[in-house]
């Protein structure tokens, strides 16, 4: 496809197996567009619409997803590679074996998304905000800084089953109400950090820091005593 009118008038048809590279399609429209086997290269989709879209084995590297719309967007398999999604919609969205490397996250919006198998390397996570989110078998690592960088997101109400964020730095996070099951948090930091009403069940805490986290019971400070925290 060789120009944004080409990519735009697929809207809420199928584009199969195109190459896209260097266009602008910011603010555009492609609301329930299926994406499958496409290849987007430096494509700019900033403020674009792609709400209930489905990105089947989709590769997007370094393309311009701020502010975008990805209401109850559907990604399967796939990967995004130093993609910016800062402060992008994406309410409801679902991600299933998608891989997500050296991608901005700041300021992103994805309540109740649902994430299973997962991998989110790297880049900016910070910030995000994922209140009722599902996230199973996922994975969030930082390679550069030993573990993800998860301050201040907001993760109230959420549901977090077999997930591996050890070392990740929960600093000043918002966990009030979540459920953490069978999660590997070893070297995790929650400094700052409220967990009120969280339930954590299984869990792996070893070496995890809760200096200064708001917790929610007896049985998490017994495991904060044991484990080393204040």
């Amino acid at each position: 496809m060789q120009t944004p009118d080409d990519v735009l008038a697929q809207r809420g048809g199928t584009i199969s197996g195109a190459w896209i590279e260097r266009l602008d399609l910011r603010g555009g429209d492609l609301t329930g567009t299926h994406f499958a086997g496409t290849r987007m290269r430096q494509v700019g989709l900033a403020d674009a619409v792609l709400d209930q879209a489905v990105l089947q084995g989709v590769e997007l590297v370094g393309c311009d997803l701020r502010q975008a719309r990805l209401v109850e967007l559907e990604a399967q398999g796939g990967l995004l590679s130093a993609c910016d999604l800062s402060r992008a919609a994406g309410e409801r969205l679902r991600l299933r074996g998608t891989r997500l490397v050296d991608c901005r996250f700041g300021g992103a919006s994805l309540d109740g998304a649902r994430l299973v198998g997962v991998t989110i390397e790297g880049g900016e996570t910070s910030y995000m905000r994922l209140p009722r989110a599902v996230l199973l078998g996922s994975r969030f690592s930082h390679p550069r800084l030993g573990g993800a960088q998860l301050m201040r997101v907001d993760l109230r109400g959420a549901f977090l089953v077999d997930c591996d964020l050890r070392a990740a730095n929960f600093y000043a996070a918002d966990l009030r109400g979540a459920v953490l099951v069978r999660c590997d948090l070893s070297d995790a930091s929650f400094d700052g950090a409220d967990l009120t009403a969280a339930v954590l069940i299984e869990c792996s805490t070893a070496r995890t820091d809760w200096a200064d986290a708001r917790l929610p019971g007896a049985a998490t400070n017994e495991a904060r005593q044991q484990h080393g925290g204040a």
